[in-house]
């Protein structure tokens, strides 16, 4: 009974110490087939290893809107393939040139473990115009031995870089279009980047204090003379305003105003330019019309009428015409037009015509002036200036005509000559009766 025991004790340990060793080939066995179906795949992926590498863009970096030359470069480090197709696949902003074939038919792709020499594949893109700088992806495929698959490989670039990248004042404006001295304005400055990146750290500035050795009468307002924009978008436009005061002593004419822009293109490169826009400066002209004097009092009568022009405004006007229409109530005698030329601000000049008058009680004398202002803007204006008749005893009273009295002179001088000839034949004949007399 004592060994009975003993037996089925032993006997268990036994037991494990058999099983033991099974577990452990198990393990062994399933490590061995892991390794030979790793081994296995290594062996396929060998047999087809096609290495494609893109080796060369001309020209690196392509500006937007210009053609570029890319080459691939195909390596066989497998067994030697027949049938190999190559595709590109390019996406915007990059296109084929028309004609241009974008799948290729290699054929025999030799293996360069043999020693046999590499394929270069060269293939044109154009860029679209509007394209933006950066790196932009191109795909490629290929297939081989009659395969349906295609592999596709996308981790290829190309540089598109704008060479010179150009931020410029697109328009500008000022409100009003021409500014009153001692009057405030806006500058409204329009910018536009004509890159293909973004523009940044931008510093719009406004030159005050002179250009060239002229003293600009402009002054900023409310904020200063410069602005900073952090960047502006590729193909954006970006306003931007200014508040200027125009001194109160300033010269009606357009002063040249100088902009320094300065930025820094994607590639961290710097540009610093400067462009002028002009302020014109200037007021409307206010000229005054009046009759300075005339000889014409009454109807049907001629003579002298002069004309009074006044510049009451602020600034300068050249080229002045002064120029009588015709109308009713009388007639123009000889020139009806008189040049001035040049009326400085609060300063007059005169002009003279010769007409004679039919008409009554008073006529107007159309008046048509002609000038520019210091702006070289073209003004007509036309302005009536009456001329105001009377009577005959009106003019009398009025001390506007004197009477004529050389006839009424004539006459007593004749009356006076003939009574003193009347006595003195009187006075002979008696003398010569007294004489026959005695």
């Amino acid at each position: 009974m004592t060994k009975s025991a003993i037996y089925i004790i032993i006997s268990p340990r036994k037991t494990r110490r058999y099983r033991r060793p099974q577990k452990f080939q198990l393990l062994w066995v399933t490590i061995f087939l892991v390794l030979a179906i790793s081994v296995s795949q290594a062996q396929v992926t060998n047999e087809y290893n096609i290495q494609i590498n893109l080796i060369r863009q001309e020209p690196d970096p392509v500006e937007p809107g210009k053609d570029v030359e890319i080459s691939f470069k195909i390596d066989n480090q497998g067994k030697e393939l027949s049938n190999f197709i190559f595709e590109i696949l390019p996406e915007y902003p990059l296109a084929i040139l028309p004609g241009e074939p974008v799948q290729k038919e290699i054929g025999l792709l030799p293996t360069t473990q043999q020693g046999k020499q590499t394929v270069i594949l060269k293939y044109k893109l154009r860029i679209s115009q509007d394209a933006i700088d950066d790196t932009h992806d191109i795909k490629v495929r290929y297939k081989k031995d009659k395969s349906d698959s295609w592999a596709t490989i996308s981790n290829f670039t190309v540089k598109v870089q704008t060479q010179d990248a150009i931020l410029a004042i697109d328009r500008f404006s000022t409100l009003p279009v021409i500014i009153a001295p001692g009057e405030r304005a806006k500058l409204k400055v329009e910018l536009k980047n004509y890159a293909s990146s973004i523009l940044k750290n931008i510093r719009l500035t406004l030159n005050l204090d002179k250009t060239g050795d002229e003293t600009l009468p402009l002054n900023p307002l409310e904020t200063s003379n410069e602005r900073v924009i952090p960047y502006i978008e590729p193909k954006a436009t970006l306003p931007i305003d200014f508040e200027i005061l125009v001194s109160a002593d300033a010269l009606s004419k357009a002063y040249k105003l100088p902009l320094s822009l300065k930025y820094t293109d994607s590639s961290n490169k710097n540009y610093s330019k400067t462009n002028l826009v002009t302020i014109v400066v200037g007021d409307k002209p206010e000229i005054g019309v009046s009759l300075e004097r005339t000889e014409i009092f009454i109807a049907e009568s001629t003579g002298l009428v002069v004309v009074r022009v006044v510049n009451k405004g602020n600034p300068d006007i050249k080229f002045l015409n002064v120029k009588l229409n015709d109308a009713d109530g009388f007639e123009v005698i000889g020139a009806n037009e008189a040049y001035i030329g040049k009326l400085d601000s609060d300063d007059f000049s005169t002009a003279e015509f010769k007409i004679f008058v039919n008409g009554k009680n008073k006529i107007k004398l159309p008046i048509q002036i002609t000038y520019k202002d210091a702006n070289n803007k073209n003004y007509i204006e036309n302005k009536d200036v009456e001329l105001k008749l009377y009577s005959n005893n009106e003019a009398k009273r009025l001390g506007l005509k004197k009477d004529n009295n050389i006839l009424f002179v004539v006459i007593v001088l004749i009356g006076f000559i003939g009574v003193g000839y009347y006595y003195i034949k009187k006075k002979k004949a008696k003398t010569r009766n007294f004489e026959r007399n005695i």
